[in-house]
């Protein structure tokens, strides 16, 4: 189950939540949860996910939430108990609001994919960000991450050059590719080395954006 909202919504709290997502959709336990652990926060106004992360057969809430003041966000991780109640697991470091973007969140074959896509005032460039994270060793780790960046040219904005990195942390494996108008594609495929892979405890979406990347400092990434 998915619920979508631009990062306008996130701000503009004049909004109805009837256009941002509803607040009966949201679990009430998950909703109790979130309120004692962040009082201020109106999380029925955000974007949140609900799935099966650590195959428990118990459904979990993955939710964006402004915790320590509106202009910041945080990824939180709340997981299912047998009577109905919701757990606070796991919280991302807190990343600064970014008013050109829109967020998504799924939970998919217990896959968490947070993703992330420029929005507004995207001409003639634009990007898209995917961050998936997997349980490992009882911990919620970033299992793969996706970027591409869109640059469009020429008179009538007719020519487009895309280029993008594609990284698998389970299998070590980094793809960096480019698409060109007129040129067509190609693919650089290497492996790299991984000491520890990153918890979402550690996860920092403004490090993400400024880099394009999440990579943690563990990892020695080769180059295109």
């Amino acid at each position: 189950m998915v619920r979508k909202i631009t990062t306008a919504c996130f701000t503009a709290l004049a909004i109805s939540a009837s256009a941002c997502c509803a607040a009966e959709q949201l679990p009430p336990g998950a909703l109790n949860s979130i309120k004692k652990a962040c009082p201020d926060t109106q999380p029925e106004r955000t974007v949140f996910a609900i799935g099966d992360l650590n195959r428990d057969k118990i459904p979990d809430v993955v939710i964006v939430v402004s915790c320590e003041s509106p202009d910041d966000q945080e990824l939180m991780v709340l997981q299912g108990q047998l009577d109905g109640a919701y757990e606070i697991a796991y919280r991302s470091e807190v990343w600064p609001w970014n008013g050109r973007s829109e967020i998504d969140l799924k939970v998919r074959n217990d896959v968490l994919i947070f993703s992330e896509h420029c929005a507004y005032n995207c001409n003639p460039e634009s990007w898209k960000s995917f961050y998936k994270f997997k349980m490992h060793q009882e911990n919620l780790v970033l299992a793969g991450e996706d970027h591409s960046e869109t640059v469009l040219s020429g008179k009538n904005l007719e020519f487009e050059e895309t280029s993008g990195i594609s990284v698998n942390y389970l299998t070590k494996k980094v793809i960096y590719w480019g698409r060109t108008t007129g040129q067509g594609y190609s693919e650089k495929k290497l492996a790299f080395n991984l000491k520890a892979p990153l918890v979402l405890a550690k996860l920092n979406l403004g490090t993400c954006q400024n880099h394009r990347s999440c990579m943690p400092t563990s990892v020695s990434m080769p180059k295109p």
